[in-house]
């Protein structure tokens, strides 16, 4: 079993490896689902009249990290390397989920980088686990802490369904728990993992989250989930309150919103002005970002009845990219942002980039504001194919940090 503080023992090191069985795994998580959608009636009620503390609560992004979990395919995109070695700075392992047919490619690639050396090798474990998807925060599960009674709080896995429906992507966390030895609940419920955020207590996400339309085919006399999404959040996931943000900006939270604590919110801005100001855009592409930006607008006004809300510049979005700096990782006091005025193409260059370079300065005051230390890596390649550095991690809670002289609901950060 991987004990998921500090202090792992030397096995860590070695690569861990299991066997593929998705179709089993797929079949498993239809049953689980059904079974859970089916009796959930009957612990409802009784859920209701318990309003005590959670005996289970998500773990907030700025709390302390063991490792951060990332796809080998990350790997050889073009700033992969400057990404791992950033993560790898935060003092925290970073966990390679290696496919077996680029199994050789990737020792390979780790060997010979002039980026690594002998001690950052030391601390990337791969993992063999079949999967397709490099955006490992959407098919990846909820970390949350769980409290059983005379024992110290354990790590486990809330996992939903993955809305592109692979197989493989489903199965991968099934997968990894039987390899560090640590549960998984499978809820019946589509939702993205880029889709949820929190601050430990409280839980965000967007309208985009819908039930598994396999498990509606039992015609299940349930309500609609709607009606019951913040007692299920509740009970399972340990979230105080549930806030869904309707009139989107985009599908996946984490692309417009980050917790910088335990009462403060990023959300993006986008400037009016540099909307009209923008003559690269089209006429259509005017009028979208218009729109956007007025939701981002009203989302902000939304969780402002909960939190302290700063906003976070964002460039003017097109159809193609959605270059955003809340879509950062928090890991141990640092703040790994994207960037995107370095490498834009050469029809972009000029006023464009002075543009982005000032929002990048103000990023990273607030960034900074909040305890961070920041670096920027370029994000250019990966916007374009439709997310930043978030979209492709997923977090490992160190649970020596966060309960050592803190408890089990202590959300303090780490720094």
């Amino acid at each position: 079993m991987i004990n998921f503080t500090k202090s792992t023992s030397s096995k860590m090191d070695r690569d861990i490896s299991m066997k593929v069985i998705p179709v089993l795994a797929a079949s498993a998580l239809s049953f689980v689902a059904a079974w859970g959608l089916l009796s959930w009636t009957h612990k409802s009620a009784n859920l209701a009249q318990t309003p005590a503390l959670p005996s289970v609560r998500p773990v907030a992004e700025f709390e302390a990290m063991f490792g951060i979990g990332i796809s080998e395919q990350l790997l050889f995109k073009k700033q992969g390397l400057a990404f791992l070695k950033a993560v790898l700075a935060s003092n925290a392992r970073v966990y390679v989920f290696v496919s077996a047919d680029r199994r050789e490619e990737v020792d390979k690639l780790l060997r010979s980088s002039p980026l690594l050396h002998g001690m950052e090798r030391e601390s990337i474990v791969k993992i063999q686990l079949e999967h397709e998807s490099m955006w490992t925060r959407d098919y990846f599960p909820i970390p949350v802490l769980k409290a059983i009674p005379h024992l110290v709080p354990t790590p486990s896995f809330v996992d939903f369904v993955y809305r592109d429906g692979n197989t493989l992507d489903d199965a991968a966390i099934h997968q990894f728990a039987l390899a560090i030895n640590l549960s998984v609940e499978h809820l019946p419920i589509v939702l993205d993992g880029g889709n949820f955020m929190t601050n430990g207590e409280s839980c965000v996400l967007s309208e985009a989250v819908s039930e598994d339309p396999e498990i509606l085919l039992l015609n299940s006399p349930e309500p609609p989930l709607e009606s019951n999404l913040e007692e299920i959040f509740r009970s399972t996931l340990g979230c105080r309150k549930t806030i869904i943000v309707s009139q989107i900006p985009h599908p996946h939270v984490d692309m417009w919103i980050k917790f910088l604590n335990k009462t403060t919110v990023a959300v993006n801005r986008i400037d009016p002005a540099e909307i009209k100001a923008s003559s690269a855009i089209g006429v259509a592409d005017r009028e979208k970002a218009g729109k956007i930006a007025l939701e981002l607008d009203r989302a902000a006004d939304l969780l402002a009845e909960d939190f302290q809300v700063v906003r976070m510049p964002m460039a003017v979005p097109t159809a193609d990219s959605f270059m955003t700096y809340t879509n950062a990782v928090l890991s141990n006091g640092k703040a790994i942002v994207p960037r995107y005025s370095k490498l834009l193409p050469n029809k972009d260059q000029g006023r464009t980039a002075k543009v982005l370079e000032g929002y990048e300065r103000e990023a990273e005051q607030i960034y900074r504001q909040y305890g961070f230390e920041v670096s920027f890596i370029d994000a250019n390649e990966l916007i374009q194919d439709g997310g930043a550095f978030h979209c492709v991690t997923f977090h490992l809670p160190d649970l020596d940090a966060i309960y050592k002289d803190k408890g089990f609901l202590a959300i303090k950060p780490p720094h």
